[in-house]
C-alpha cells in the first residue's frame, strides 16, 4: 500500500499507523527514536549512548567474554533505537577520543574499582568544591553513586536545596553535573521540556538539576509529576503535538531541586515527603566549582577538570560492569515512606559489596537526614490534632459527637475563636484552622468515619486504623540494616510493640469503654482527674483544672501521653503520681 506514496501520503500513513513498519518501495522503514541508555527496563543488555571518535555509538559490556563492543542502532519490531549525535545531546556527553581505549584502559581501571574507593573518591572531589558538614558531603556523594545505577532501584529520593543568594547552592548542582548520570541542568522548565527530557522509551534516561524552582508549588503539573516520578513504574499520559495520538513519558529519575525558599508544606506536602532538605549556607569551598568547568588556559584548572571526566567516563562503564549485579534482600528497620527514601541505596551498596565502615557510614547519614524530614512531619497540622484527638477519644470514646471534637481542639490550642464564624479558629502557631477542614483531616487521614444523626454528626474512629496512623509520629526506630535469606523460614506472629506513647494505650483501653460523658452528651468535670504535678517538668498544678493540665502537656510536651498508663510510666521512666489510669 504504502509503495509509491507522496510524501504527504506516507505521514498521514505513519500517523494511522504510529510506530508500526511501513514499507516503502520494498524497504522497512522504522520509527527512529533517539535514547541514551537502553536495557528493555532491565530484562535486557544494557546499552550507553557514547561518542567515540566524534561519532554517536551504542557500549555494552559482555561478562561473559569480559570486554566492552560498540553497535550503531538497535532495532526492534516496530522502532529503531539510535544514540544521539553530539549536538543532540541535553547534557554533558560521554566522549571517548579513541576506541581501542575502551578496552585497554578505561575497562581495566573501572575493574579494579571497588565501591568503598569509588566513594571516597566521590567524596573528595564533592568536597573540594562544596563548604558543607560530613552529612551532606556523604548524602550528595551516595546520591551520585545512586544516580548511576537508578534504573535499579525501586525508589529514590529528591534533594531539595534551599538558601538564599551568595549561599553557594548552584555549586550543588554544578558538582552533581559533574559527577552524576546523565545530568540535564534546567532553570524554569516548562512542563512540556521536562517530560521530552525524560523520554517516552524507558525510564531512567537522565537525572535532574532543577533551578530556581520557588513557584514549585505553583505549578500543579509539575508537582503531581514529582510525586510520581520517584519510583520506575510511572507513566504521565500525554497527547502528541497533532492531538491524535497518545504517547506515555517516564518521569522517574534522580532529582536535585534548588531555590530559595521551600515549597510550601500545604501545597508541596506529597513532593516534599519524597525527598529530603538541605539547608545552603555561605562557605568557603577550596576550589570554585564555575571556575574549574571553565578553566580558561588555567593549566591547574584544566588538569582538574580533566581529571574529573576521565573519572566520569570510569564511572559509567564500572555501570555496566555491575549493572546486572544481584540484589539481595535486606531489612534496614524502616517501612513506609522511611524505608522507600532509604532502603533502595542501602541495598545498592550491600549488592556492591560496601564495607560494614562505608555501609554504617550511609546509614547515619541516612538517619540524619530522616529525622529531619520526620520532625518536620511532627510539626505539621496533622501531628498537632492527632493527640488531641486521642485525648478526646479517652474521654468520650470512639463515636464522638463532631462538635465535641471541635471544642477540645480549640480549647487546648492557643488562640480564638473567629467572633463571627464559630467554625474558623485562628491559631497563634498554626495559621486559621476550619472545623471542615479539620473534620476532613479526622475523617481521611485518621480512620474516622461521619455518621449523620437528627441532632449532629458523629465521628466514628477505626480503633485499628488510628492507632497505625499515630505510628508515623512515633520515629523511635532508626536504620538498621540486616541480610534476609533468599528462603526464609515463615516468621511466627509477630510480638505486639510496647506501648510508647498515650495514643495506643487510650484506643486499647476505650475498646469496651462506656462513656458517661458521651451518653449524656456532656463534660463531667469530675470524671477525670488530672495530676498534682507535670510527669515530664514536675510543674505543680494548683487549681489549673483538667483543661488546664491538657493544654499544659500538649503545648509544652505535645508527643506525649497526658495520662500515662502503667506500660507508658515504665517505657518513659516516669514517677508514677498515685492516679487511677496509672494502673
Amino acid at each position: 500500500m504504502a509503495n509509491g506514496m507522496t510524501d504527504e501520503q506516507r505521514n498521514w500513513y505513519n500517523k494511522q499507523m504510529g510506530s508500526r513498519k511501513v514499507s516503502i518501495n520494498g524497504n522497512p522503514k522504522l520509527k527512529e527514536e533517539i535514547v541514551y541508555k537502553y536495557s528493555n527496563k532491565g530484562k535486557g543488555q544494557l546499552r550507553e549512548a557514547v561518542i567515540i571518535e566524534g561519532k554517536p555509538y551504542f557500549l555494552k559490556y559482555s561478562k561473559t567474554d569480559g570486554y566492552l563492543t560498540i553497535e550503531s542502532y538497535i532495532d526492534e519490531e516496530t522502532r529503531r533505537l539510535r544514540p544521539p549525535y553530539p549536538e543532540e545531546y541535553p547534557h554533558e556527553p560521554y566522549e571517548f577520543n579513541d576506541g581501542k581505549s575502551l578496552n585497554h584502559y578505561y575497562l581495566p581501571l573501572a575493574k579494579k574499582l571497588t565501591i568503598d574507593e569509588t566513594f571516597q573518591k566521590i567524596k573528595s572531589y564533592v568536597k573540594l568544591f562544596n563548604d558543607i558538614d560530613n552529612n551532606t558531603l556523604n548524602l550528595l556523594s551516595t546520591n551520585v553513586v545512586g544516580s548511576l545505577f537508578q534504573d535499579r532501584l525501586s525508589t529514590i529520593h529528591y534533594l531539595f536545596i534551599v538558601g538564599g543568594n551568595g549561599t553557594g547552592k548552584s555549586a550543588f548542582g554544578d558538582t552533581f553535573e559533574c559527577l552524576g548520570y546523565r545530568v540535564v541542568n534546567i532553570t524554569n522548565a516548562s512542563e512540556a521540556f521536562w517530560y521530552r527530557v525524560l523520554g517516552s522509551v524507558e525510564y531512567g534516561q537522565v537525572t535532574i538539576v532543577a533551578e530556581e524552582i520557588d513557584k514549585l508549588d505553583e505549578n500543579s503539573q509539575i508537582m503531581n509529576m514529582l510525586k510520581t516520578g520517584y519510583q520506575p513504574n510511572a507513566k504521565v499520559p500525554r497527547m502528541n503535538n497533532d492531538n491524535d495520538k497518545m504517547d506515555f513519558y517516564y518521569p522517574f529519575c534522580f532529582k536535585i531541586l534548588i531555590a530559595e525558599r521551600s515549597p510550601r508544606e500545604h501545597k508541596a506536602r506529597g513532593v516534599l515527603d519524597r525527598g529530603f532538605k538541605i539547608n545552603s549556607y555561605k562557605g568557603f569551598p577550596e576550589l570554585k566549582i564555575k571556575e574549574i568547568r571553565n578553566p580558561q588556559g588555567n593549566k591547574l584548572r584544566q588538569k582538574i577538570l580533566n581529571e574529573i571526566m576521565e573519572f566520569r567516563k570510569i564511572l559509567l562503564i564500572y555501570k555496566l560492569i555491575h549493572f546486572k549485579d544481584p540484589f539481595v534482600e535486606v531489612d534496614i528497620g524502616l517501612d513506609g515512606r522511611d524505608e522507600e527514601l532509604c532502603k533502595p541505596l542501602l541495598q545498592l551498596f550491600y549488592a556492591l559489596g560496601a564495607s560494614e565502615e562505608t555501609q554504617k557510614e550511609i546509614e547515619q547519614t541516612l538517619q540524619h537526614f530522616l529525622n529531619i524530614k520526620n520532625k518536620r512531619k511532627q510539626n505539621s497540622r496533622e501531628a498537632l490534632i492527632y493527640p488531641i484527638v486521642a485525648n478526646t477519644i479517652s474521654k468520650y470514646g470512639l463515636n464522638i459527637d463532631s462538635g465535641i471534637i471541635w471544642q477540645e481542639i480549640t480549647d487546648s490550642l492557643e488562640g480564638q475563636r473567629d467572633e463571627k464564624n464559630q467554625n474558623i479558629f485562628h491559631s497563634a502557631d498554626y495559621g486559621d484552622l476550619y472545623r471542615s477542614t479539620v473534620i476532613g483531616m479526622i475523617t481521611d487521614r485518621f480512620g474516622g468515619e461521619i455518621d449523620h444523626k437528627e441532632k449532629g454528626n458523629l465521628i466514628v474512629i477505626n480503633q485499628d486504623i488510628f492507632r497505625r496512623m499515630g505510628k508515623q509520629y512515633d520515629n523511635t526506630k532508626g536504620i538498621q540494616t540486616r541480610l534476609i535469606p533468599d528462603s526464609p523460614e515463615p516468621p511466627d506472629s509477630p510480638p505486639e510493640a510496647p506501648l510508647s506513647h498515650d495514643n495506643d494505650n487510650i484506643i486499647k483501653e476505650c475498646e469496651n469503654m462506656t462513656s458517661p460523658q458521651y451518653q449524656s452528651g456532656q463534660s463531667d468535670e469530675s470524671a477525670m482527674d488530672y495530676p498534682p504535678s507535670c510527669y515530664y517538668c514536675e510543674e505543680c498544678f494548683d487549681g489549673i483544672g483538667k483543661q488546664g493540665y491538657e493544654k499544659h502537656v500538649l503545648k509544652i510536651h505535645p508527643k506525649m501521653p497526658c495520662y500515662p498508663g502503667l506500660a507508658d510510666v515504665e517505657y518513659h521512666s516516669l514517677i508514677g503520681k498515685g492516679m487511677w489510669w496509672e494502673i
